[in-house]
């Protein structure tokens, strides 16, 4: 009994996941009760001196399905995980995507005013001003559009689903 309602709670923890904000760290938190509850109430003994008692706690499990939703319930807390996964990795590249759109021609134009040992303050306003817009011209493009995209978490050409 104690298995069955552990894993009603699971599965209502596990539908709860994708609520609200913060949904990595319920995730988290969901993984190390998944985890607490098979190192303490998922335990099969399978020697012969818990022979009886074994095989009572199998019936039970197989009566209430507990061993099929315990599987469906990692199986989808492993879905969850990889989808939380991925949407970060997005938001980094895409945070690395707009440093590098606006770090290259800034960077190149400082660069370039450092070599020719120019400190003319209009022509570093004015090399500043044409980074920004070479690096306006660089979000406008496919690649802009996808790294803007990925830093909002949506994904590319569409609304979240």
């Amino acid at each position: 009994m104690i298995q069955r309602t552990h894993i009603d709670h699971l599965t209502e923890d596990l539908a709860q996941v994708f609520t609200g904000p913060g949904e990595a760290n319920r995730l988290s938190r969901l993984e190390r009760r998944i985890a607490h509850f098979r190192s303490t109430y998922w335990r099969q003994h399978l020697t012969t001196t818990h022979g009886i008692a074994n095989d009572l706690l199998i019936a039970y499990q197989h009566q209430y399905r507990l061993s099929d939703r315990f599987t469906e319930i990692l199986a989808e807390a492993a879905d969850h995980n990889r989808l939380i996964q991925t949407q970060e990795n997005q938001q980094i590249s895409g945070a690395l995507g707009v440093l590098t759109i606006l770090g290259l021609p800034l960077g190149t134009a400082l660069g370039v005013l450092q070599v020719l040992g120019d400190e003319d303050p209009w022509h570093l306003v004015t090399a500043t001003s044409g980074a920004l817009a070479a690096t306006a011209a660089l979000l406008t493009t496919r690649y802009g559009r996808l790294v803007l995209a990925a830093l909002r978490g949506r994904p590319p050409g569409g609304r979240d689903q």
